[in-house]
């Protein structure tokens, strides 16, 4: 039995010769050269979408110094000013030269006694190993004790004025960007 093949249907060989004049070819060239440039700007616009949106999460942790007397806040504030979330890898802190680092073992009581402070007198949180700051969270990291024995008042501030301390934080965000703070604990009164 011959193959029969629908009226409407044309020989794949008879379609061929049709794009093989010069206007249908240049028309499917040109076709084809929009849909490859569509493509590419497609591409281009998911690459700029994806930046947006690593721009839009951005973390901003810093370490803040705060002396605001008896009532208010006194100490060292780590806080996240950005609007993304931030998980610490690793924080330093620089006294005079000597470096204290390493998350999760509290550095602070070494730190105090080696400046020839009192221990006694701080309220201390060390971050612990990939630690995450939610946007506008606050931690203090260094404040004054509950205990606040006379002379403490003395030392928070010798602390806050102190213009040797550094401290550096080295932070991701969670599209797994590094981002570092380094600055003082020095507080200008």
């Amino acid at each position: 039995m011959a193959s029969m093949q629908h009226p409407r249907l044309k020989p794949p060989a008879s379609v061929w010769k049709r794009i093989d004049s010069p206007p249908e070819r240049l028309i499917s060239l040109a076709a084809l050269a929009i849909a490859f440039g569509a493509l590419c700007v497609s591409f281009w616009q998911l690459d700029m979408a994806k930046q947006h949106n690593v721009l839009s999460v951005r973390p901003y942790l810093m370490v803040t110094p705060q002396l605001a007397g008896a009532e208010g806040k006194n100490g060292l504030y780590l806080t996240n000013e950005g609007i993304g979330l931030g998980v610490l890898t690793s924080l330093s802190v620089s006294v005079s030269g000597r470096v204290y680092a390493g998350l999760g073992k509290n550095q602070w009581p070494k730190i105090l006694r080696d400046m020839g402070l009192e221990p006694l007198c701080f309220s201390f949180g060390w971050p612990t190993k990939v630690a995450a700051l939610r946007p506008g969270m606050e931690i203090e990291i260094l404040g004054k004790s509950k205990r606040f024995n006379p002379g403490c008042e003395l030392a928070l501030a010798t602390f806050l004025t102190t213009k040797d301390i550094s401290i550096e934080l080295h932070y991701t965000s969670l599209y797994e960007e590094e981002h570092t703070f380094s600055g003082d604990t020095f507080l200008n009164l």
